[in-house]
């Protein structure tokens, strides 16, 4: 006979005391602890030149771009690849970027997508290095753009975000 064991879930305080093994990435989404393995090189060039881009165009701004912060709301704790945080007092973020990888593009395409926009965040960019895309959901205005390598990805919610796909993906 095949007997199975309910999954536990966690709190918010459980997740936090809980030792956490180098190498992955944990955050909690409804209870469940995940984990993934910390990002490739590929995925990290590709945040490396986004975060560039965007530090140079937020410079003169009161906006400042985070790498890999945790997010935490309602009990969940996110660890997004990049965020724009455009208030020195504000829990969460403005704009959250995270690079598809294949351990988390069904959470980051899927879940993440959902639980980003019920935060309050202004815009979400899943950028797919494999399609070589940028996919901005704009939650302001209920839209979602789809930009490709020879575009220029341009941000609704802080104007002066505009990342041409070409250079980050060469």
């Amino acid at each position: 006979m095949n007997a199975t064991k309910p999954l536990k879930l966690y709190t918010l305080e459980e997740f936090q005391a809980m030792p956490k093994e180098e190498g992955w990435n944990y955050e909690l989404i409804d209870g469940f602890v995940l984990m993934s393995p910390s990002p490739s090189r590929e995925h990290q060039r590709v945040g490396s030149r986004i975060l560039i881009k965007i530090g140079n165009q937020l410079e003169h701004t009161p906006c400042e771009p985070s790498y890999e912060l945790d997010v935490i709301s309602n009990g969940c704790v996110f660890k997004p690849d990049l965020l724009v945080f455009c208030d020195e007092a504000a829990e969460l973020p403005e704009i959250i970027f995270e690079i598809l990888s294949p351990s988390t593009r069904h959470r980051d395409l899927r879940i993440k997508l959902v639980k980003y926009e019920l935060m309050g965040v202004k815009e979400y960019w899943i950028v797919d290095p494999k399609s070589k895309t940028i996919t901005i959901h704009d939650f302001i205005n209920n839209t979602a753009e789809i930009y490709l390598i020879n575009d220029i990805a341009k941000s609704l919610a802080q104007p002066e975000i505009q990342i041409a796909l070409a250079e980050i993906f060469a």
